[in-house]
């Protein structure tokens, strides 16, 4: 290898390296604490947690009927999840960004680092909490956020929609029947949140083990995502649904997961052409002239 392409395999190799390394910092910062067994889904593969493990973009995470997760960040941001409850790290975003298809969350950045900020998407807004704590509901029906202290960024789904400030005390509440109307806030939670809210996420957040003397053990295989592991993430209106075709294309080559899919492939559109394939364009034929073939003979 002569100097100057050793020089260019150089500048390419720091070039990949710049690209990969916001990702795999992302990847590293977040240390999920289960209380209980905890069901996580990486790549295709579906895991029973039950010790401290570093999250990755994507993992879908799931909590049973009695068991509850904590997730830690490197800048001191913490998100508590109740039981029943799923969520996802987004894989869409360089930042710290947690998408919740039902349950309950509770976030705080009390303590962490005013130079970050954790997102939370929901299928009816985006926000971003920079300094202080928030609990969030979400359910087939609505989807609710109560600002406990500091302040939220809120944006509503959908396009042209500006964000908006909401301080302490806050309390939103979108139904489905709500998409389209101006964001309406009331000072403070109904009484019906306040009642359904887990009892610990009356307390604040804090710190369950120090992120050093976490043992990230590794992880034992359960079994393959199924399409009920996975079928209500495909229908999401999330971001981190443009991801799932890449990602979840080799269950679709097997049985029963390529019945079900084509089962609800009204929802899935995005799926249509690994369902249903174009039929391979036909051949070209070359066609010889009749004259060349003429001349030939006659020669």
């Amino acid at each position: 290898m002569n100097a100057r392409a050793a020089l260019r395999w150089l500048l390419a190799s720091l070039s990949l390296a710049c690209l990969c390394a916001p990702e795999t910092a992302h990847a590293a910062n977040a240390m999920l604490l289960p209380e209980g067994a905890v069901t996580l889904i990486r790549a295709t593969t579906v895991y029973r947690v039950n010790a401290p493990v570093a999250l990755e973009p994507g993992d879908l995470l799931a909590t049973g009927p009695q068991a509850g997760a904590q997730i830690e960040y490197g800048d001191g941001a913490i998100a508590a999840l109740a039981a029943d409850t799923r969520l996802a790290i987004d894989a869409t975003t360089a930042t710290d960004s947690l998408a919740l298809l039902g349950g309950w969350i509770k976030v705080t950045r009390t303590h962490a680092l005013q130079s970050s900020a954790l997102s939370i998407e929901t299928t009816a807004w985006h926000a971003v909490l920079s300094d202080g704590a928030a609990v969030v509901h979400a359910d087939t029906d609505a989807v609710s956020l109560f600002v406990e202290n500091g302040s939220i960024t809120l944006s509503l789904s959908g396009r042209g929609q500006h964000p908006q400030l909401l301080s302490a005390e806050r309390y939103v509440q979108r139904a489905k029947d709500d998409a389209g109307k101006p964001l309406a806030t009331q000072p403070g939670p109904t009484p019906g949140f306040i009642a359904a809210m887990p009892m610990p996420f009356r307390d604040p957040l804090g710190a369950i083990v120090r992120r050093a003397a976490a043992k990230d053990k590794p992880l034992v295989d359960d079994h393959t995502a199924s399409y009920a592991d996975i079928g209500d993430w495909l229908t999401t209106s999330f971001p981190l649904r443009r991801t799932f075709v890449a990602r979840f294309r080799p269950l679709a080559q097997t049985q029963p997961f390529r019945s079900q899919m084509q089962q609800h492939l009204r929802d899935l559109p995005e799926w249509r052409r690994v369902l249903c394939p174009p039929p391979a364009p036909p051949r070209a034929r070359i066609n010889v002239p009749i004259e060349a073939t003429t001349t030939e003979d006659a020669s």
